[in-house]
């Protein structure tokens, strides 16, 4: 159902997407949330999902001994897309989490003022990872999908190698991938009032362009390495990168929507702190999160797609069960032409013989005896 209200201040949210070369503080970045405060001045809890399996683990003697507890932060390792929007939704929808102790046991999980374990803060790092674990499934389905064709069309065994060996991702199967990724990370932006990280590798993008009168593959500037068009979903996107002089620093990219720094900026040594001024802002003021969840939206349009081909088809097919009265010749021949043109061609060809076993003239439009007519309907309606 959409959203109305009255115009109102409420949270701004901290949604950032965070790309970059490796060595360019994307974890560490995320981690300092660590260090920032709640609305009501109580250090945050992160839910760190990390699909690098090992990347924060250096960290975390730092944040200990700058006074950080880590009893306020739960890593979860995984490089499965499932896993990722199972502790996510779990996090979003604040349900109890359980994690095994070293015995085995489940153990549900506080903070460190023991009380149940609630996200203030969820990170996705790695989303890279996730990814290509996304691509390599649909490039083993679109395999299988290739042996099973060239099996249907009875192709040898070797043919059936070759189709499975060779088979590669179809438009169709791109597009699924991006709004695979879409459905978790718009999720993440709209569906809650956490603040959210979701960390990437970055690529090199390159375009066929003329060079010199030759179409050349070029080279035309850096992008997150991950699902396509991922990162407009964010209120924040950064670029990290490690400048001329060593030093880590980071670009505005696109935009900010918090403010804080102007589009294009650059940032030295980047951090989450620096919007430490959003979050405080925040207090008092309403939730802006929609109630619907991207798949709610999608199973809706779905509904409404279906309804609208259901009543196109009730429009466009004449009713059958209708009485039609058959009086006249015009009456007989309109008649006949419908049901003609409701044949498939194999029954088109089929009725030809009949017609002319039965004396009547296959030309009914030019006949203008109504009881030839007649019986040519009746022919038609056996």
């Amino acid at each position: 159902m959409a959203t109305a209200k009255r115009g109102s201040t409420v949270k701004k949210g901290l949604k950032f997407f965070l790309y970059g070369n490796p060595g360019t503080w994307k974890s560490s970045f995320s981690l300092d949330f660590m260090k920032m405060k709640s609305e009501e001045g109580n250090p945050l809890r992160v839910l760190y999902i990390d699909c690098e399996t090992g990347s924060v683990d250096n960290y975390l003697e730092d944040l200990e001994a700058e006074g950080v507890n880590l009893d306020n932060l739960l890593l979860v390792y995984t490089t499965n897309y499932s896993e990722v929007e199972e502790w996510a939704t779990k996090a979003m929808n604040d349900e109890d989490l359980y994690i095994d102790d070293d015995e085995g046991n489940s153990e549900l999980v506080l903070d460190a003022d023991g009380n149940l374990f609630r996200a203030d803060v969820i990170v996705v790092d790695g989303i890279t990872v996730i990814f290509d674990n996304v691509k390599f499934a649909a490039i083993n389905v679109s395999e299988k999908r290739a042996k099973l064709k060239a099996k249907s069309q009875d192709k040898t065994s070797t043919e059936q190698f070759v189709a499975e060996a060779t088979a590669g991702l179809e438009f169709k199967d791109h597009d699924k991938i991006k709004m695979k990724g879409k459905q978790l990370l718009r999720s993440l932006v709209t569906g809650t009032d956490k603040y959210v990280v979701v960390t990437s590798r970055e690529k090199m993008k390159k375009a066929m362009q003329n060079v010199d009168g030759k179409m050349q593959l070029v080279e035309i500037g850096k992008v997150p390495d991950c699902f396509d068009g991922a990162e407009y979903e964010f209120y924040t996107i950064l670029n990290n990168f490690e400048d001329d002089d060593g030093t880590i620093k980071s670009q505005i990219m696109r935009k900010d929507r918090t403010k804080v720094f102007a589009q294009n900026e650059i940032i030295d040594a980047p951090t989450p702190i620096y919007w430490q001024s959003v979050i405080d802002g925040n207090k008092g003021k309403k939730t802006n999160v929609l109630k619907d969840s991207f798949a709610d939206s999608v199973s809706k349009d779905e509904e409404v797609l279906a309804k609208g081909i259901n009543k196109q088809q009730k429009e466009s097919t004449p009713d059958t069960t209708a009485e039609v009265k058959l009086e006249t010749v015009e009456d007989y021949q309109k008649e006949i032409d419908r049901i003609i043109n409701s044949l498939t061609p194999q029954k088109k060809k089929a009725m030809l013989p009949k017609v002319k076993a039965a004396k009547l003239n296959p030309k009914y439009q030019e006949t203008t005896d109504l009881e030839e007519l007649k019986k040519f309907h009746s022919l038609l309606t056996e």
